[in-house]
Order: C-alpha cells, then sequence, then structure tokens
C-alpha cells in the first residue's frame, strides 16, 4: 500500500505498473466511492477521487471501463444502500444524529430538492457532497418506489463521474498543462486528504457543539 502511494504521489506510473499495484488501486477507489455514497458519517474526497481516476485514465494507468462502468456502479450501489438505511432508520435516533454530524444548510438542501423535483433530485444532488447521500436516505424514509430510486441512482452516478472525470481528462491532455502535471497530481492528492481531514473536523467540532436529542424523542 506504501509503495503504491508514494508511486501516486511522485506520478510514477511505470513503477505502479510494474509493481501490480493497479488492481489495488481500482479496488481501493470503487470502496472509497461506494463508502462515500453509502454512509453520511463518512466524509470522504468522492469528488477528487472521480477527477484523479480521469487523471489516471489520460495517464493510461486505468481503463475507461473502470471510470465509465465500475466507479459509477460503485457510487449508485452505496446511495441504494443510503436509501435503505432510510427505510430501515426512519424517525429513530439515528436519524437526529445524521442532523448533528452533516453541515447545518445540507438537510434544507435535501429537503427542497426532495420537495421540488421529486426523484429527479437525486439527480441533481450527486454533484453536492452531503446531499448525494441525504436524498437518497430521505427517499427511503419517504418510501419512495425502490425500482425508480434504483434507476436514478445509477444514472446520476454515471453522470457524476463521467462529467468530473471528462473534465479532468481534457485538462491533463491540453499541451500548455503538460509540464505541470505532477505538480497538478500532487495538488489533487493534498486538496483530497485536506478535504477529508477539515470534514472529519468539522463533524466532531459539531457534535460537540450541538446538545444531544432528550431521551424521549
Amino acid at each position: 500500500m506504501q509503495e503504491m502511494l508514494m508511486a501516486i504521489w511522485h506520478q510514477n506510473f511505470d513503477q505502479l505498473i510494474q509493481l501490480g499495484k493497479v488492481d489495488l488501486l481500482i479496488w481501493c477507489l470503487l470502496l472509497i466511492l461506494f463508502l462515500e455514497s453509502a454512509f453520511v458519517f463518512l466524509p470522504l474526497p468522492g469528488d477528487s477521487l472521480v477527477l484523479m481516476a480521469g487523471g489516471l485514465m489520460a495517464a493510461k494507468v486505468i481503463e475507461p471501463e473502470v471510470v465509465y462502468l465500475y466507479m459509477p456502479l460503485a457510487a449508485g450501489l452505496g446511495s441504494l444502500l443510503a436509501y435503505w438505511q432510510g427505510y430501515a432508520l426512519a424517525h429513530t435516533r439515528f436519524m437526529h444524529l445524521i442532523g448533528r454530524i452533516v453541515p447545518d444548510n445540507s438537510l434544507p438542501r435535501a429537503t427542497s430538492l426532495l420537495e421540488r423535483h421529486g426523484l429527479l433530485a437525486m439527480f441533481s444532488s450527486r454533484f453536492i457532497p452531503f446531499v448525494r447521500v441525504l436524498t437518497p436516505m430521505m427517499m427511503g424514509m419517504t418510501r419512495l418506489t425502490f425500482l425508480h430510486v434504483t434507476m436514478i441512482s445509477l444514472v446520476s452516478a454515471w453522470c457524476w463521474t463521467f462529467v468530473l472525470s471528462l473534465a479532468s481528462e481534457t485538462l491533463m491532455k491540453l499541451p500548455f498543462l503538460m509540464q505541470y502535471h505532477q505538480l497538478l497530481g500532487k495538488g489533487l492528492v493534498l486538496v483530497s486528504l485536506g478535504l477529508f481531514v477539515l470534514a472529519i473536523l468539522a463533524i466532531v467540532y459539531r457534535l460537540m457543539r450541538k446538545p444531544a436529542a432528550p431521551a424521549g424523542e
């Protein structure tokens, strides 16, 4: 794992391939996207990782089917797990905990999207961190049709990965950015780690700041 991370950090993709760590990297990407879409208390940097995957595809480290098939499938299945969490845990104390750990405006945004756009809310919320987990959970709470949620979840996940990875791949292929590839790659890794750390600190802060619900609630 350490060798894989160092190869990514130094943009040494030949070494990554020689070490035989590409499959491990792919599985890590898929797992992180699944968990990020399924659990609101795991604020993993999904957007940054999709952008990184687009760069890796441009460098021919990973194949297009990984980005355009496996990654959307992992994110879509994560949203379905979030749906079932909402279905099973509606009106329990767990939902109050969710309200404490997410950013203050996330629940209102998810509620507004759901009320105004219905099933299409999942499509638009896919591009909003935290909200993309809350929306399928709320759909589960309101018992919306699972088949429709499944279709929207998979389509929105594909559009999300397609747009972000294509943008990253296009940038990596621009001639005037060729000499900055290593810098861009390191910057993306640092941004991903920074966002993850900040999100964890924000969750801890909100848990400490907001009082717990009374036992009777």
